[in-house]
């Protein structure tokens, strides 16, 4: 080995020596100096209030859509008249997409109508699903995201669940036994 290898491995060595005994020593001292802990959790608490007055100074994004504004944009959405042939739908798809990604292209003024663009385009779409997913791939993300709030909304505004549980008929689910050890061992037959 030459000497220079010999001093580079010397220098890393003691490089690793000197982390790992001040990783020991913060250590030692973290766990059994009263005072430096207390001065820890001090500085903790300080970049703590810190991170949290600078989040709160910040002002809202600007692309960001309030509840009362995406119910509203999902009410004009619904009020829409959707085609009704294939070919209808086709074209309007087509349309709604490109629609929003020029207005994605645009910045984020305008992510609440491209979201509103591509949920259009969802609602025609035969497999929303896969749509979902295509959209998911290729849809920035703050617009995805109002994508999937107004879905979210739009399902939870068309299926009420104000039903309580008095409501549900108690005869709609026969009252069941524990199974039984037969059954049990059908099953096991079936799964094996």
């Amino acid at each position: 080995m030459s000497s220079r290898t010999t001093s580079l491995l010397a220098i890393a060595g003691i490089t690793t020596l000197g982390v790992v005994a001040y990783a020991v020593y913060f250590d030692h001292k973290r766990r059994n100096d009263v005072d430096f802990r207390k001065k820890l959790k001090k500085d903790k608490k300080r970049v703590d209030k810190s991170i949290a007055s600078s989040k709160a100074s910040l002002p809202p994004e600007p692309g960001a859509a309030s509840d009362d504004e995406l119910r509203e944009a999902l009410e004009q959405v619904k009020a829409e008249a959707v085609p009704a042939s294939p070919d209808q739908k086709e074209a309007y798809f087509m349309t709604q997409v490109a629609s929003g990604e020029q207005l994605a292209a645009q910045g984020p003024m305008f992510q609440l109508p491209a979201a509103l663009a591509f949920y259009r385009a969802l609602r025609v779409y035969p497999s929303p699903v896969e749509l979902m997913m295509i959209y998911q791939k290729t849809v920035p993300e703050p617009i995805f995201k109002l994508v999937i709030q107004l879905t979210n909304l739009d399902v939870s505004l068309s299926n009420p669940s104000n039903s309580s549980i008095d409501d549900v008929d108690e005869d709609s689910s026969p009252v069941r036994g524990p199974p039984s050890e037969t059954s049990s061992q059908e099953w096991d037959k079936l799964s094996t």
